[in-house]
């Protein structure tokens, strides 16, 4: 009787061993980390096929998206997939990782920092271009700003140059007057540029006393206007802008035209030092 009870429990032991293995899984490891339980049918270079437990349908993945597959006997086989784990494409990806970076080509401003350029002046008489009187007022406000723009780390553009550049850009007296701010920067290529214009104009002083007439007509009045304006790097607004006028009254007889005829540099000097006081062109 034992010997039929060890018999029945060895059959029943190796039935249920043989359950367990017919119902394990063969397990395919994908290259995005996702377990397939199911049974491989077979296995080719570039595919694999299988069914899933309890289905007749045989479904195919290609290998190169496989890592692995853990087969039910406890045999690997690894593919390697997209994620590989190859000694040497890790290497030759640290390479590319530690490539220097191209070098970048900085991009550096069209003008030069920290500088001013003068437009020649516009120096007008009686409603009449003064030429020389322009280019004399012009070479004294660039020896007045450069004086002083040495103690604020201001570079001023020489006069000289910037005739050279106005004349290689093509540009006349005409066309320098009607030029927007940001065209003359740019044909400057410095960070400010300065306006200055000065408009004279001189008118007899009359009395209504026809016993005064004959004096009247020995004495006239001198309307001097300057307009001074700063613009800064893009702007076509300016950036400071100063309005100075005066009057000064004159006699035929005493001279005093030779007296006041280079009066305006007074002037100028007090709008400069205004200019410099503002402190627009070191903020």
């Amino acid at each position: 009787m034992k010997k039929i009870i060890v018999i029945f429990s060895l059959l029943f032991c190796g039935a249920l061993i043989a359950q367990q293995n017919a119902s394990k899984n063969d397990i395919i490891m994908t290259a995005n980390g996702e377990l397939l339980q199911v049974k491989v049918t077979k296995v080719t270079e570039n595919v694999i096929s299988f069914n899933y437990p309890g289905e007749t349908v045989i479904n195919e993945i290609k290998s190169d998206g496989v890592e692995k597959i853990v087969f039910a006997s406890g045999r690997t086989q690894n593919f390697g997939g997209t994620k590989s784990t190859d000694g040497s494409t890790n290497k030759n990806l640290t390479v590319e990782n530690t490539l220097p970076p191209k070098n970048e080509i900085p991009v550096l401003p069209s003008y030069e920092e920290n500088s001013v350029a003068i437009v020649p002046l516009d120096f007008k008489r009686n409603g009449s271009y003064e030429k020389t009187l322009a280019s004399n007022a012009t070479e004294y406000t660039v020896g007045l700003i450069s004086g002083k723009a040495k103690t604020k780390g201001l570079k001023v553009l020489e006069m000289d140059k910037a005739i050279e550049k106005l004349v290689n850009a093509g540009v006349n007296y005409s066309k320098l007057r009607q030029a927007s701010p940001d065209a003359l920067r740019k044909i400057f290529g410095t960070e400010f540029i300065l306006y200055l214009s000065i408009d004279e104009n001189e008118k007899n002083s009359a009395t209504p006393s026809d016993f005064m007439a004959d004096a009247a007509n020995d004495n006239s009045q001198l309307e001097r206007m300057i307009n001074l304006r700063l613009y800064q790097v893009d702007n076509d607004v300016e950036t400071f802008e100063v309005d100075f006028s005066e009057n000064v009254f004159l006699n035929k007889n005493s001279g005093q035209r030779l007296a006041t005829s280079g009066k305006w540099k007074s002037s100028l000097r007090y709008l400069t030092e205004q200019l410099f006081a503002s402190n627009v062109l070191t903020e």
